[in-house]
């Protein structure tokens, strides 16, 4: 790769090593909690590590749905033969999601950007990029960091996706990857944030919460929730409403009145009483909905 992109890309302060690239400070963030622990649940993550432990001749060779699924939400509004200059993903893991864009919805681009903490899902998505060869003749660009300082220039990305990530995020590396994002984006550029923040309303967050509060142990994984007011602010105040004007926030099809599994222990029923929620209105569907997703209107 010339210096040149490089240059361009901003990845000066990084060093590439088999094809991911590392901040200079890689060993101090090796260090934090965050990363140690996302290596640790990378090395397993949703039965990904299949992908290394197969036969050439299995059918997960061939069949890339056997590995990683369909997968839902608003993922299935994503229009088909789409063509993009840039795509930036947040939280790409072994990257389930441009699989899916590029074999179902043949969705192309000249260059991807994928961040991730977690250089064992980084690995992988190396391996599946192998295997599979999503966005053919696109331009690779895999980052081991953390995502708030988003080392990609202003205004140079068509396209922003992530999903199930954000509910990770403390509150204010949040917000200060929204307004990253927002810088990066270009004007009437598109972003699709899926099942990316848990909702506030929900019973089963709420019964959470409290188990948190009188558990000793503390599990950061899964952080604050919001409503879709606190979204909306979030979007507009970052700048992400002036690049993309009209976008969506709704309620996933996901509802939950109970936690299925509370410290490890499954809770008996809950996931049958929370199949059968099927509320009717929206205010409903705001107040029962696991999360919410954002994503620009033109998806819908």
């Amino acid at each position: 790769m010339s210096s040149s992109v490089i240059s361009k890309v901003n990845l000066n302060n990084f060093q590439m090593r088999n094809g991911i690239y590392f901040p200079k400070d890689y060993e101090d963030l090796n260090k934090t909690e965050q990363k140690q622990r996302w290596d640790r649940i990378g090395k397993t993550y949703y039965g990904s590590q299949k992908i290394e432990q197969t036969e050439e001749i299995s059918q997960l060779k061939q069949d890339y749905t056997l590995l990683t699924g369909r997968p839902g939400g608003t993922w299935t509004k994503f229009p088909l033969n789409k063509s993009v200059g840039s795509i930036l993903e947040i939280g790409c893991g072994y990257g389930r999601i441009p699989l899916f864009l590029s074999k179902d919805k043949n969705l192309r681009c000249q260059k991807y950007y994928g961040i991730d903490i977690s250089e064992s899902l980084l690995r992988r998505l190396l391996k599946c990029k192998q295997e599979y060869n999503f966005f053919p003749g696109a331009e690779f660009y895999i980052i081991c960091a953390s995502a708030e300082l988003l080392p990609l220039e202003d205004n140079s990305v068509d396209l922003i996706i992530s999903n199930c990530v954000f509910m990770h995020i403390p509150e204010a590396q949040l917000r200060t990857l929204m307004v990253e994002m927002s810088r990066i984006l270009k004007p009437g550029g598109t972003f699709v944030f899926n099942h990316s923040f848990h909702n506030k309303a929900c019973p089963s967050h709420q019964i959470h919460n409290i188990v948190r509060k009188l558990s000793p142990i503390k599990n950061s994984v899964y952080l604050r929730q919001y409503t879709v007011d606190e979204i909306a602010a979030m979007l507009d105040t970052s700048g992400m409403k002036a690049k993309c004007p009209q976008y969506i926030v709704e309620p996933t099809q996901e509802y939950a009145v109970v936690p299925t599994v509370i410290k490890g222990v499954k809770v008996p029923f809950a996931q049958a009483v929370n199949s059968r929620l099927k509320p009717s209105s929206d205010s409903m569907k705001e107040t029962f909905a696991y999360g919410f997703s954002a994503y620009s209107a033109q998806l819908g």
